[in-house]
């Protein structure tokens, strides 16, 4: 009965901020698709509880979060006082002396910590978790939208939203009791705050979003937010350049602008997650792919081989010239996989479906583009340019730190709307020239972020 209660709690919450959502400056078009994206997150959440729940025999991630998260979030109603402070060290991957077993420490250690804090609010009710989670996710895709459509005519903006809260995994793989769809609620305000600075408003909201979020995406995926750090610099580079029509005078300073965002970002991280030091990265990745293709799964792929001496490939694989071997395989396989023929699970065939669509879009973009026309279209785009920057380093990072593509299938999810959009973009006919002036690329136009 609790359960219920909670759910239809966080449900009819949901319903309220969707509306709200709803009245804030959006097309009749843009309200369709948001009515579309919301009821997507609110199945996606109950159909992945019962996925884990009846369909993976091995559980998941998401049910240990839950099975151990329900004894500390009882300890926390009767004792808050000496139990939430563990929690909070365990979130902020600090020793803590909690009297109970959990999943994992570090960030594995905060999502557990989230999940205590849910399962605290919402009766130890997982369906109600995910669920506020979704509802999170879909306001954070929202988030995304509005930063994202500034920077494309208002014609294509219904391809920008389709790319932004409806892709398949991006909504699928962000809405449980999970890292990725947790992380991605603090993506949306980062990623709208990136856009701030980029345009020169709203600076200190801006700020205060990307240091909060940019702490919560470090605490639990710091590949995430050096993937954004890079992208966002190429961004802002770019935008800044053609801002300024290409003046040679001003071109050095903001690519020593951007490249010393990129260093920030590595500083700020390196000393937060030492694993994620330059030096350490390539053999962290090596660690933790050949870790999943030791483990036992039927959707395992090999990068080395299914033959593989996994302790001389750990030793080797620390040496950047090791990556670069396996980097092109490694990327077409985080863009691309799971292909139809080595679909072995209903869950691991709808995955494929979609990725096929992305490989006939993929296909498409050669098909109607010269090499030429692409990268004009390309670096015409700040917006796109830090699409396929954030996709490229993403899908990468990815593909050389798992050998699971179910797995994949997760880790990638924050990446999916850019991609989608890079592509529904390329695509389409390249557009003529304007006959009269246009603004300048990277400042907002008559749409409100």
């Amino acid at each position: 009965m609790e359960d219920l209660i909670f759910t239809l709690l966080v449900l009819t919450v949901g319903v309220g901020i969707h509306q709200v959502v709803l009245r804030l400056h959006h097309a009749a078009f843009e309200r369709r698709y948001l009515n579309y994206s919301f009821a997507a997150h609110v199945a996606a959440a109950i159909s992945l509880v019962l996925v884990y729940r009846y369909y993976y025999t091995e559980g998941g991630d998401m049910i240990a979060y839950h099975f151990y998260g329900v004894p500390i979030a009882d300890a926390l109603r009767y004792d808050f006082g000496s139990i939430a402070p563990e929690v909070a060290k365990m979130a902020l991957h600090a020793d803590n002396s909690l009297p109970f077993e959990v999943v994992g420490m570090g960030s594995t250690g905060t999502m557990q910590a989230v999940a205590v804090v849910l399962l605290f609010l919402l009766g130890n009710s997982l369906f109600a978790a995910a669920l506020a989670i979704a509802m999170a996710s879909y306001v954070a895709k929202v988030l995304i939208y509005r930063a994202l459509r500034a920077g494309f005519p208002e014609v294509q903006h219904p391809l920008v939203l389709l790319a932004a809260a409806l892709s398949p995994s991006a909504v699928v793989w962000t809405c449980a009791l999970l890292k990725e769809p947790v992380l991605m609620v603090f993506f949306g305000p980062v990623f709208l705050g990136l856009r701030w600075i980029l345009e020169g408003r709203r600076l200190v909201l801006a700020s205060a979003l990307c240091a909060v979020g940019g702490y919560a995406i470090i605490l639990l995926k710091p590949y995430v937010l050096l993937t954004l750090v890079i992208a966002g610099a190429v961004w802002i580079f770019w935008a800044r350049t053609l801002r300024s029509r290409g003046s040679i005078i001003v071109k050095p300073l903001y690519l020593a602008l951007a490249a010393g965002l990129v260093l920030g970002g590595f500083t700020v991280v390196s000393a937060l997650v030492p694993n994620m030091s330059p030096d350490a990265i390539s053999e962290s990745m090596t660690y933790q792919r050949l870790v999943s293709a030791g483990e036992v799964g039927r959707s395992n792929f090999y990068l080395e081989g299914r033959d593989v001496d996994v302790e001389r490939a750990r030793t080797e694989g620390k040496s950047l010239r090791t990556q670069l071997v396996v980097a092109p395989l490694a990327l077409l396989t985080a863009l691309f996989r799971p292909f139809i023929f080595e679909s072995t699970r209903a869950m691991q065939f709808l995955n494929a479906l979609e990725m096929t669509w992305m490989t006939i879009l993929f296909i498409q973009v050669f098909r109607r583009n010269s090499l030429g026309a692409l990268l004009r279209r390309l670096t015409a785009s700040p917006t796109l340019m830090f699409c396929l920057t954030f996709t490229l380093v993403l899908a990468l990072g990815t593909g050389l730190s798992t050998a699971n593509l179910g797995a994949l299938s997760r880790y990638r999810a924050p990446m999916m709307p850019f991609f989608l959009l890079l592509l529904l973009m390329l695509r389409q006919p390249e557009a003529a020239p304007a006959s009269s002036p246009q603004p300048a690329p990277g400042r907002l136009t008559t749409s409100r972020a």
